[in-house]
């Protein structure tokens, strides 16, 4: 049987050189500090294949050639949603090879493929992808000062039990319905507080409650109320009332919550409030407030001055979505 751990041909070596000075394992042993079965394997090895090294060609020979491994990683990267069983019948129909589906796997591997659950991201067509590279284009002319004036604002939803999204836990096979390792759910996720915000790279502006839909006459009463100089995907109505007030927007282009850091900073809130684990939504509510004004200045520095990449980002990729 193969010893379980590899040793490195430094350590090999010296265990030969002792044995062709004549020394018995036992001394060996003892010299290097090795078991003396370990000794006797690499002596014995050596003697055998006059090599101290691992010799080249061992295990299960390569089933596949260049280029079927060519073919096989092609067929995954026309196609990022095809499964390895898809390709293992188009393989076997279109060369007559029988192969497993591990080996699919492994192909993929090689070229660093690797089965992943797909992130969501906004749709974006071609004429949304030409409005996104024009603001990106645009908006990177603009001075690093500039972007130390901008309010960035949005509405966000903060689940009271549950998440909308996964939640990753450690457990083994048998811990499957264990309470520490499951996500208790309520209907209708057990309420939710809909909130409006801003913030500057100077700090955090009010957040506001929402109590019903927001429409275009309840946003116009938000910014009255709260003095929220500025407003993203606005229609037609709200940008005549901007412009009334002399607040200058924006031309942002549609489905690009990328571009916005306060995306992040919801996420940051929320990561925060969890850990308060509120009990009803008047306590959400409080927590959210107490929360959106203790964020530090740091945070939102970080957050504003990412803008820039967030553009860079989007002309690098053509107008897709980006990581942000």
């Amino acid at each position: 049987m193969a010893p379980k751990k590899e040793h490195s041909n430094d350590l090999r070596t010296l265990v030969i050189r002792h044995h062709q000075n004549g020394d018995s394992l036992r001394e060996i042993a003892v010299k290097t500090l090795l078991p003396r079965s370990t000794v006797q394997y690499m002596v014995k090895k050596y003697k055998a294949t006059k090599c101290i090294g691992n010799l080249f060609g061992r295990g299960c020979k390569r089933k596949t050639t260049a280029t079927t491994d060519r073919l096989i990683q092609r067929k995954l990267k026309l196609n990022r949603r095809k499964s390895a069983s898809v390709v293992k019948v188009e393989i076997e129909n279109e060369l007559g090879i029988s192969l497993h589906v591990d080996t699919i796997r492994k192909m993929a591997h090689e070229v660093g493929l690797f089965g992943r659950v797909a992130r969501k991201k906004p749709y974006v067509n071609k004429i949304s992808r030409g409005k996104r590279l024009t603001f990106a284009k645009a908006m990177l002319e603009k001075p690093l000062d500039f972007w130390k004036n901008v309010v960035w604002s949005d509405e966000f939803k903060f689940n009271l039990f549950g998440s909308d999204g996964k939640v990753m836990v450690w457990r083994t096979r048998h811990e499957e319905f264990d309470p520490k390792c499951t996500v208790p759910t309520v209907k209708h996720g057990g309420g939710s507080v809909m909130v409006w915000g801003c913030f500057t790279r100077q700090g955090v502006g009010k957040l506001c409650l929402l109590d019903r839909i927001v429409d275009r006459f309840y946003y116009r009463d938000i910014l009255e109320q709260n003095l929220l100089p500025s407003i993203h995907h606005l229609k037609l109505g709200q940008q005549y009332w901007l412009n009334r007030k002399g607040i200058q927007t924006l031309p942002w282009p549609p489905y690009s919550p990328g571009f916005n850091p306060v995306e992040n900073l919801w996420d940051e809130v929320e990561r925060r409030v969890k850990k308060h684990q509120p009990k009803n939504i008047k306590d959400l509510g409080l927590l959210l407030m107490h929360e959106w004004n203790e964020i530090e200045l740091p945070v939102l520095e970080k957050l504003v001055d990412s803008v820039p990449s967030r553009l860079c980002e989007s002309i690098k990729v053509k107008g897709y979505s980006t990581k942000y």
